[in-house]
């Protein structure tokens, strides 16, 4: 895994010294805008619109936005869901409506400082999807939207799909002229506990794509939405890049060690083949500056502290159970 990880115990530091900050701040008096200015983030709070926020990645971006204060608006096409239901207990406000629908992206749009959009949705199809970016894009144009961030589709090491159009989606929004800033994830951590853990039998299998050995950069979604938080809130660090995002390097045979470390279950390591996903010749290189990211946002998770404290040993030990009924 990658050298520049940080031990679960420096990780608790971490944590403390952040809430030992803040209670600093707070014992000081400072108001929040001094705060905020302290830590270089935009003090005119921004309006943040998000397309996708009742998705994985959307969501997360909600909580951590929500959490730094940020008035939030939540652009959804179903009102009813549990995971709707939740964001409206966070207090953003919702507004509900089809991507399709041109006038409505206007209204959704109207007022908005700042748009987080990731188009992982899969009703669509990738021309649908193709169509919606860009018909996004124009929306924000027209409305003025100070910046953009894009959570594309893959990164450099990830999977490359024949019905991925995250490029040509990012190459409008350039060609518009919008402020941007484009995060590449990488491989998600939760794709272990979401497709690759399995039961073989009665033997635990990580059955993914990927040979053992290849080591590939990885983040979990938390910090996705993390730093889109953070590019949103403090933009003049992210306007105007294209940033691969990843909090560790590791392949799947340090993967499984760690799984069963954790799991106190043996887990083995098989490759299989996934119709349109295969691994670029770069993915076994350095491509991603993961020091840098940690530099900018400190609780950036490796595989370990991911499964130890951000809730991946959990998902693991629900993967395995829920299939073993």
């Amino acid at each position: 895994m990658d050298d520049g990880r940080q031990p679960i115990e420096t990780t608790r530091r971490m944590e403390l010294n952040r809430k030992l900050r803040r209670a600093f701040v707070e014992a000081r008096g400072l108001t929040k805008a001094e705060a905020r200015r302290a830590l270089g983030v935009d003090e005119q709070r921004p309006l943040v619109l998000v397309m996708g926020g009742a998705g994985r990645q959307g969501s997360t971006v909600v909580r951590r936005l929500c959490e730094d204060g940020l008035p939030v608006r939540v652009l959804t096409d179903e009102p009813t869901s549990d995971e709707t239901q939740a964001l409206r207990q966070l207090g953003v406000e919702l507004v509900h409506g089809s991507l399709d629908d041109r006038a409505f992206l206007d209204q959704a749009l109207n007022g908005v400082d700042a748009l987080f959009m990731v188009l992982d949705q899969t009703d669509a199809g990738p021309s649908g999807r193709l169509r919606r970016g860009k018909a996004i894009g124009d929306a924000a144009k027209q409305a003025g939207v100070q910046h953009v961030v894009y959570s594309a589709g893959t990164g450099s090491d990830h999977h490359i799909i024949s019905c991925d159009r995250s490029n040509k989606i990012e190459d409008h929004l350039r060609e518009l002229g919008l402020p941007l800033t484009v995060l590449r994830p990488v491989t998600i951590m939760e794709e272990i506990p979401w497709y690759w853990l399995n039961w073989l039998g009665r033997e635990a299998v990580l059955a993914t794509p990927y040979a053992a050995t290849t080591r590939m950069p990885m983040i979990c979604v938390d910090d996705v939405g993390g730093l889109a938080a953070l590019a949103i809130a403090a933009p003049g660090q992210f306007r105007g890049r294209t940033i691969e995002i990843a909090g560790d390097r590791a392949s799947m045979a340090e993967v499984a060690d760690l799984l069963t470390q954790e799991l106190h279950q043996a887990v083995r390591v098989t490759e299989v083949q996934v119709e349109g996903v295969f691994m670029l010749a770069e993915t076994d290189e350095p491509s991603v500056d993961i020091p840098w990211l940690r530099s900018v946002y400190p609780e950036l998770r490796t595989v370990s502290t991911w499964l130890a404290l951000g809730g991946g040993l959990e998902l693991c030990r629900r993967a395995l159970a829920r299939q073993a009924v």
